[in-house]
């Protein structure tokens, strides 16, 4: 072996450790205790169930690595298809396949999950307002289900059917926690919970929590605009890249012949493919910021 082949079965070692550490992080064990007979309906899931919920896709954890594990090793038989001898840079393929599947099915359901809490915290206002006129709590959610956006109409509707049915706060609210588990819905879950065990001012509750859901909201705007500079550069530097290929190959067809003609051009793809990797993970690393 060369030193250039020592040199990339190092970058595919640091590879597999770096997906390794996310599947580590996605299978955090919640702190809740084990021996409960009962679930607690509160109980935030690990990243990976969370946004398969919010999805809609009701596959296990399992299935799901295992459909981007054969995506992975599909990849990887594409690519010791067309370059034979690429072994290492096939394993690196596979591993970035392998990744990206876990980022985007996350990125697509912290997308969701925060329009949803946007327009369930205009809900939540709509009926502390209709409670302080002065009618019930049916009343108002009805009310509001009615006024409420479409994005959010099918739960609140669902919602509304199964208290109307004489179902208990807690089983009610079951369904749309383990769909959208995020701190506005569980707190409007803890807030109606609280009210039916023991009668107390809803109304007061229901303020507190839109008041400080609104500045929760009012924070994470003024952060994701201090931000924007390295949401840019993330874009830039994860697909820029990729779309100057086309115009490098219209202007001068023989741009890349050198580069793949070198018999270690492939390698220099490759290391280049990981440090382009390893940089667009750090700024999405620095954008994943929580409030």
């Amino acid at each position: 072996m060369t030193k250039l082949d020592y040199l990339l079965a190092i970058a595919a070692v640091i590879t597999f450790v770096l997906a390794a550490s996310v599947l580590v992080s996605l299978y955090a064990k919640n702190k809740s205790n084990q021996s409960a007979k009962k679930v607690d309906i509160l109980e935030e899931k690990d990243v990976l169930t969370l946004s398969l919920r919010v999805l809609g896709l009701n596959i296990s954890n399992a299935w799901f690595i295992s459909m981007a594990c054969s995506l992975s090793s599909s990849s990887w038989f594409l690519a010791k298809l067309y370059y034979p001898e690429a072994s290492t840079s096939a394993f690196i393929i596979s591993i970035v396949v392998f990744v990206t599947c876990f980022i985007t099915v996350i990125d697509l359901a912290h997308y969701k999950l925060a329009k949803f809490e946007h327009h369930f915290l205009e809900f939540i206002e709509t009926v502390q307002s209709c409670l302080s006129t002065g009618l019930s709590l049916q009343q108002s959610m009805q009310f509001a289900d009615e006024h409420a956006d479409p994005y959010i109409k099918k739960q609140s509707s669902l919602l509304l059917q199964r208290m109307s049915m004489g179902s208990d706060a807690e089983t009610s609210f079951a369904p749309l926690i383990e769909r959208y588990n995020c701190e506005t819905v569980r707190l409007f879950a803890h807030s109606i919970i609280t009210h039916t065990q023991s009668q107390c001012d809803l109304t007061d509750m229901l303020k507190s929590v839109c008041n400080m859901m609104s500045l929760r909201t009012l924070d994470r705007q003024q952060l994701k605009a201090k931000l924007s500079g390295t949401k840019y550069a993330a874009v830039f530097s994860g697909f820029l890249p990729y779309a100057l290929i086309p115009l490098f190959s219209y202007t001068d067809p023989t741009w890349f012949e050198p580069l793949l003609n070198d018999p270690n051009g492939i390698a220099f793809i490759t290391v280049a493919l990981l440090c382009q990797l390893f940089g667009f993970l750090w700024l999405r690393l620095s954008l994943r910021v929580t409030l």
